[in-house]
């Protein structure tokens, strides 16, 4: 299943969200879903992305082991970062309304559909 299409059946199937991206951790992306263009996905996942990086550095730090999952809920929007491998990681939003849990779920239940199309 290509990545376009494990992404918008994460994206139509939580209620609210706005697009889903499989996203390198140099912040380029791969592939993009949206069903909105309230706001600049990818421009935002560049952000994100050193964001992750950071937190990354603090887990390893801790020994806490490599960082699984990152959400930020901010007014606008709900982001979730999802690493997929030490190279990609995959980033739902959804609006501050939306099924947060549903989302979480189904970015849990794609990473193996992902991982098989690298």
């Amino acid at each position: 299943m290509p990545f376009s299409d494990i992404l918008k059946e994460v994206v139509n199937g939580t209620e609210g969200a706005l697009g889903a991206l499989v996203v390198g951790t140099d912040g380029i992306p791969v592939e993009e879903y949206t069903v909105s263009s309230e706001m600049d996905l990818q421009s935002m996942t560049v952000e994100y992305s050193t964001l992750l990086k950071e937190i990354e550095k603090g887990s390893q730090a801790a020994r806490m082991g490599s960082t699984k999952e990152v959400t930020v809920i901010a007014e606008k929007a709900m982001i979730m970062l999802r690493r997929l491998n030490a190279d990609y990681f995959i980033v739902l939003v959804i609006k501050p309304e939306g099924n947060f849990g549903k989302g979480r779920f189904l970015l849990r239940m794609s990473v193996p559909k992902l991982l098989k199309e690298f």
